[in-house]
This record gives structure tokens, sequence and C-alpha cells, in this order.
């Protein structure tokens, strides 16, 4: 979900004629689809997971670049034009060392500093890349502050598609809504380098793709966007945004994977979420929601969704001017009977007010 909060951050607003909003009966098209979409005014590739070293350290980690269209590409372009700006956040959570750290940019597209490819995955700003080879391995990398992060990720299941007949729909009006899939299990193994010492890691991560030109209803605050991998094979995403009464926007939704890869639709109705505690951040002064209880009746499904480290907050005032928690998470609970452990990430924002300079 992080696609609203780079939007509101940015100030963007949808303008009419260039950009395509995103609209009913999209046909998917891969692997097209997994590159930019440049008649989409805001598009992000945005990668979460949960990884452990030989010594069974645990790590989180988040990578995450964002497009968004400033201006329609001229017919006679000069290397200099910028028709395109990009932001990325890039986080490891260090479990054992009780750490977070957590790291934000911004480029532009002149000259080839920062950039997304259109026909299949490969976007980057400066030398933080996000790809898909031709195998179709994704293919992760990013370096600042005494980090590094070099992941090569395989898919355990085909892309899903989010939402209804081709868009999910993120509030009442028609062009509340983006397209939206995600790869719901990729495993893989890569290396992490922490504080001069780098160790071979392995574990499983989630991928998403979202884009549109003008998703957010009028009124809306923020939102809690989870992501869930089962023990049994199988994932769960949900997102729940909220107005500034505390009331859920009716729209919001969810999506549950089965082991062979199907999806079943989840409207606000089919499932629950319970705060179970919160956590107040030393940096931002936000509350936090820090424990979940979420359960979905229809499929006998009761959930609790604990952070592994309470401090996960990134303060993003070099890009995306906003302050949100995006961090690694444990689950643990029953579905149909059967008792299931699980690791998640967890998005929350609308908490914590913005960095000074902030236009949210």
């Amino acid at each position: 979900m992080p696609i609203f909060l780079a939007a509101l951050a940015a100030g963007l607003t949808f303008q009419s004629g260039w950009w395509q909003p995103a609209l009913p009966n999209y046909r998917y098209r891969f692997p097209s689809d997994y590159g930019a979409h440049e008649r989409s005014q805001s598009e992000w590739w945005y990668y979460t997971g949960n990884l452990s070293d030989r010594r069974r350290r645990r790590y989180g980690f988040e990578l995450t670049v964002f497009r968004f269209g400033v201006q329609r590409p001229l017919p006679h372009r000069s290397p200099w034009d910028i028709d395109d700006v990009y932001f990325a956040h890039y986080a490891i959570s260090d479990m054992a060392g009780k750490r977070f750290y957590y790291f934000d940019r911004a480029g532009r597209a002149a000259l080839g500093l920062s950039g997304a490819a259109v026909g299949d995955e490969n976007a980057w700003v400066g030398a933080w890349r996000v790809r898909r080879d031709r195998d179709g391995f994704h293919r992760l990398a990013a370096r600042a502050g005494g980090t590094a992060l070099q992941l090569v990720l395989k898919p355990k299941k085909a892309a899903v598609i989010q939402g209804r007949a081709g868009v999910s729909r993120k509030g009442p009006c028609p062009n509340c809504a983006s397209h939206y899939y995600s790869f719901t299990r990729l495993v893989g193994h890569g290396t992490l380098a922490l504080g001069g010492a780098s160790a071979a890691v392995s574990g499983v991560a989630w991928n998403d793709h979202e884009w549109g030109s003008d998703e957010l209803a009028p009124g809306v605050v923020g939102w809690d966007w989870f992501s869930i991998q089962l023990s049994d094979d199988v994932e769960i995403m949900l997102y729940r945004l909220r107005y500034a009464d505390g009331r859920s926007v009716p729209q919001s939704s969810g999506t549950l994977i089965e082991p062979n890869g199907s999806a079943r639709y989840l409207s606000l109705s089919d499932f629950s979420i319970a705060q179970t505690r919160s956590w107040l951040s030393p940096h931002s002064g936000g509350i936090y929601p820090a424990g979940w209880r979420i359960r979905v009746p229809a499929k006998s499904i009761d959930l609790t969704v604990t952070p592994a480290m309470a401090d996960q907050e990134l303060l993003t005032a070099r890009s995306t001017r906003a302050n949100y928690w995006e961090g690694a998470c444990d689950v643990a609970g029953s579905f149909a009977g059967r008792r299931v452990l699980g690791v998640g990430y967890t998005e929350l924002t609308g908490y914590a007010t913005a960095p000074p300079g902030s236009r949210m």
C-alpha cells in the first residue's frame, strides 16, 4: 500500500487527459505489466521479507521504489528532461541486535540516474534496484549506512491479482482504485552486511506492484496493511483504509491465497482486525497499534499478529516526507481447526505527524 503514502506526501493530484485512472475490466498482460506504466501518474514496486542467517539470527527487510509522473513525455526528448521523479525506501530490522536501520532517497529520471523500464520489472534510484530477470527470478540490491543487501528470489506461486474486475478499490469514487498484483511467496537467498560483517541469508519475501492515477477517496487519513505468510503455504493480504473519525472505508478489502495459488476475494465484512496493544514512538511521538487479532470467520481463521520488534518506524524526510511504521511480524493462531504459525509484514500510516516541511 505505500503508493498512497508517497502520493499524499508528494502532493499529487489527478490530471485528466494524459494520466489514466485505474478502471474495471483491466486485462493484465505479463511480463509487460511487471514493468512501468507511463500513463499512470503513480506506481511502485515493493518488497518485504523475513530472513535468517546460519546462526539463526533473524532479520526483516523492506525495499521499495516509487515512480511519479510529473509531465507528459515530450515528442523530442532531451536527456535532461524530467518526466518522472523517483523515491526509494530501504530498511533492515535486526531482531537479535534490536536495531532498525532505515534509509530513503529521491532521484530524477534525467540522465538515467533513476528510472523504471517498460516491458518488464527494472526500477532503480541510484544503486538501489529491483528487477526481474529472464528466468523469472527477482533480484534486489541496496547499500547505505554500513548495510548492504543483495537477494535473489524465486516465486513459489504465480502473481495474484488483487481486488475484483482488475482493480483494487480504495473508495466510492470511480477513479478511487489501482491495478495491483502480488507475488505472495518468494523464496530465496543472498547476503546481508551490517556493521562491516557480511552473512549469507535466506528466507521468504512478498512483492507488490501497484499503479494508478487517483487512488484515495477524500478524507482518508491513513491505513493498516497486512501481508501474512502461514506455515501451511497459505497467504493473506488485508488492508483497512481509515477516515479521521476511525471509520473504515467500506471498499477496504483483502485476499486469501490457497496453497495451490487460487485466490479468494475478501470484502471488509469478511474479516475483522482488532488492536490488542499500542506503541509510543520516541522519534515522532506517534502512537501506533502494536498487536492485532485478525479473524476471517467464513474460513475459521483466528490469528494474532505481533511485531517482531517494537521500533520499526521510518521517518522519510529526504523523500516522501512521511512518518510510518513498516515492520516484520510474527503470526500464530488457528486455521480450520489446525494450529498455524507464520510471519508477515505490517504497514501503518496516519498515526504520526509528518516531519517539518511536509506537504501532507
